[in-house]
């Protein structure tokens, strides 16, 4: 026998046998959204606070300092080799 033989002769649960495993589904389902929502809020906020360090940290530094008055030279651009600059501490590659 085939499988698609074997479901056509199994019958489908009775409508009053299967409503609860319905229900039982979508509340699982709405656990896991819930447990997986919260999650990422506290990664949101977690992301947010050290975000927020970072910036209070760059604000309180001479090159922060500066920049907050507008003065100029406030982030210089150093030359590397091989093409590169670095950019407030990160290196950005240009093409060549």
């Amino acid at each position: 026998m085939t499988a698609g033989a074997l479901f056509a002769e199994v019958p489908a649960l009775p409508l009053h046998t299967a409503g609860k495993y319905v229900a039982g589904a979508y509340i699982v389902l709405f656990v896991l959204v819930l447990v997986y929502v919260s999650i990422m809020a506290v990664r949101l906020s977690r992301i947010e606070g050290e975000l927020g360090e970072l910036l209070g940290m760059a604000a309180s530094s001479p090159e922060g300092e500066r920049a907050r008055r507008g003065e100029e030279g406030a982030a210089p651009s150093q030359p590397t080799t091989n093409g590169e600059r670095a950019l407030d501490g990160e290196r950005e590659s240009t093409p060549a």
